[in-house]
């Protein structure tokens, strides 16, 4: 069965465009031309992929993607956001949401198949094999369906999706370190594109940092030349 791909486009003829390539190589294309009927046409037709504009008229992308996230029926499923407002941290604001990437318009049409493939295989190997519904390190305990912290007791409900994801994986692996490439391969699904895509990963720790109350040689260490490491303090 071919994949299904829902395409997010106000704009009619940039929607045919990439309609037409992903049709070439042999996706099944859903065209909605708002997010609004995008968030319906996901509901109702639960498709493998969405390929998301940013800026469109009414309700935004970001907006989109944060519904869309936030929905049990339709949280699972991957999120490529496609934008020609290239502004500095836009990327990142799009990870946080809960994209799981980040492409600029004109974007190469190898390129956005190659992303598209990558995707679609990482979710299938998820749907084989989903994660343990929790993971505990020390006083830290991670419930991967709720995308729930609970650090000694207290519930912390304010990461974003992907930061909840790069704690789920490190946890994973404590109390080895991992380099920033592995982290973002991992994490976002892809190899990363460039060296901005590992600050990405640097920006990610630093949230999650601030919004758990740690210090950098707290809980989620850095260790030199290696990478990030997800250790419980001693008593």
């Amino acid at each position: 069965m071919a994949p299904k791909v829902l395409l997010v486009e106000d704009d009619a003829s940039f929607r045919k465009a990439v309609s037409d390539v992903l049709t070439l190589e042999g996706f099944e294309v859903l065209q909605a031309p708002s997010g609004k009927a995008g968030i319906l046409a996901a509901q109702k037709d639960a498709p493998d992929l969405v390929v998301l504009d940013l800026i469109m008229p009414g309700m935004k992308g970001l907006e989109v993607c944060q519904v869309l996230k936030q929905d049990a029926a339709t949280a699972r499923i991957p999120i490529i956001i496609l934008t020609g407002n290239d502004k500095d941290g836009q990327d990142i604001a799009c990870l946080d949401m809960g994209a799981d990437d980040y492409l600029t318009k004109p974007v190469k049409s190898e390129r956005l198949l190659a992303y598209c493939r990558s995707l679609l295989r990482r979710n299938a190997g998820e749907a084989r094999e989903a994660p343990p519904a929790k993971a505990e390190v020390g006083a830290l305990s991670l419930d991967y369906a709720r995308k729930l912290v609970v650090l000694a007791g207290k519930e912390h409900p304010h990461l974003t999706p992907k930061e909840f994801e790069l704690l789920y994986f490190l946890a994973g692996r404590t109390p080895n370190p991992t380099d920033r490439a592995t982290i973002y391969r991992e994490v976002w699904g892809v190899e990363p594109p460039s060296e901005g895509a590992l600050k990405t990963v640097e920006v990610h720790v630093r949230r999650i940092r601030l919004k758990l109350g740690w210090k950098s040689d707290q809980w989620l260490v850095s260790v030199s030349g290696r990478g990030y490491a997800l250790i419980p303090p001693k008593r």
